[in-house]
């Protein structure tokens, strides 16, 4: 039990280590300096046993000791500042009394025991470092040769500084305690925010991985019975025994034609919904050789995709880049209304992102229809083909973002459109 408490009083928190070893350090050279002025200008002061030398240096020493890290000094830091300054007090005290009490001495004795109980900042550690050098203030002071009312007012001043220095401790002391009960309740505050996040988190995460099977359970479901519908159509369409007419010919063509946009849509619902994991199966890709994949499978006679510089190496995910590119070419080729069309794709690089250029030499986007291609289902042209569904765009903007990129568009009517993306480093 003792031992606990003696260990408690030698504690001191990391800014009270710093603070003491910052006023040794200071108090050093300049203690030193002082006593040595005083000297300069009382050749007949007495300082005995080389005391501002001694002193200066053990202040040197204690002050820079906590740089060596020991956790020994660091546990009992409060200790070794404690003995320092109480044996240099008693110093100053017996040093005043062989000088009769000097002006100048007791300036120092003053100074330093305003100075130390500040220093402390410990109750316990402050009324024996008081007690005692009170008592050896009034045994010199009562065995000098001072008239009476000298010795009143050393031993009152000494006491008054003592009870001011005292105060101001205290309520420092309560400021601090102040403080660490506010710390201690913003820390259980911010675990108790944390534990909620948390908590929240997972909500989320279960209720995305809830809506991930009901997007497949949907589109299975649904492309089902679109299957089926495109299936008993076609056969209708292909049975020579049955005399069609021409007009319904036409019909089931078009419930065709609706059964596949009925599909693409479906299918371009799953892969949207399903883009909400940027970090998910993320490795280092090549993506020149990605986008050459891609450039082969999209080329034809009328279709020139040219690569006009390499594309780098980027840790991503693979199938999102396919998309991002996929949707871009495929966008560029789809709305092209040239005879020979010609898509051109460039790359840049700064210190903080990875830029990439597609541009192509199609109809172009007038500027005020810029915000509105990459809004979900919105489509600039009416569909004859039945192949648009207006999702790419949107998809590709979403996996952009969600990998913390951007992307734009520069173009203007009949001068082509150039899509433009970045990606962090």
């Amino acid at each position: 039990m003792i031992r606990s408490v003696l260990k408690n009083l030698g504690a001191l928190e990391p800014f009270e280590i710093r603070n003491s070893c910052i006023t040794l350090c200071l108090g050093a050279p300049s203690s030193f300096a002082y006593l040595e002025i005083m000297k300069y200008y009382h050749p007949d002061v007495v300082l005995p046993l080389y005391g501002n030398i001694i002193f200066a240096i053990l202040f040197l020493i204690v002050g820079v000791s906590v740089n060596f890290k020991s956790k020994f000094i660091l546990k009992n830091y409060g200790w070794f500042v404690f003995g320092v300054t109480m044996l240099f007090q008693h110093y100053v005290t017996y040093a005043t009394y062989l000088n009769n009490f000097s002006l100048d001495l007791l300036l120092v004795m003053y100074v330093f025991l305003f100075g130390s109980v500040l220093l402390l900042s410990n109750r316990i550690l402050v009324i024996i470092y008081s007690a005692t050098q009170t008592l050896h203030v009034a045994y010199h002071v009562y065995f000098s040769d001072l008239d009476s009312i000298s010795e009143i007012a050393i031993l009152l001043s000494t006491m008054a500084i003592f009870v001011s220095s005292f105060w101001m401790m205290s309520i420092f002391i309560r400021y601090r305690k102040k403080m660490e009960a506010l710390n201690e309740s913003l820390e259980d505050t911010v675990k108790q925010r944390t534990l909620d996040l948390e908590i929240r988190a997972k909500e989320l995460l279960d209720k995305n991985k809830d809506l991930e099977e009901f997007a497949y359970i949907v589109s299975n479901d649904l492309k089902r019975p679109l299957r089926n519908i495109y299936t008993l159509t076609d056969w209708l369409s292909e049975d020579e025994d049955e005399q069609l007419n021409t007009e319904a010919m036409k019909s089931l063509q078009q419930i065709k034609n609706q059964v596949t946009q009925m599909d693409l849509l479906v299918e371009g619902i799953l892969n949207y919904s399903l883009q909400a994991e940027p970090n998910q199966d993320m490795k280092e890709i090549n993506v020149h050789t990605l986008v050459k994949r891609i450039v082969n499978a999209l080329s034809e006679d009328h279709i020139s995709i040219s690569i006009k510089r390499k594309l780098p190496r980027l840790f991503f995910n693979e199938s999102q880049m396919q998309q991002v590119f996929v949707n871009l070419l495929q966008n560029a080729i789809k709305h092209n209304d040239k005879e020979n069309i010609e898509v051109f794709i460039d790359y840049e690089v700064n210190k903080l992102r990875h830029k990439f250029f597609i541009k192509d030499n199609g109809p172009g986007i007038h500027p005020k229809y810029h915000g509105k291609i990459f809004e979900l289902f919105q489509k600039l042209q009416v569909d004859t083909d039945g192949e648009a569904i207006g999702i790419g765009l949107a998809l590709v903007k979403k996996i952009i973002e969600r990998n913390e990129g951007t992307i734009d568009i520069k173009s203007d009517e009949g001068q082509g459109a150039t899509f433009i993306f970045t990606i962090p480093k």
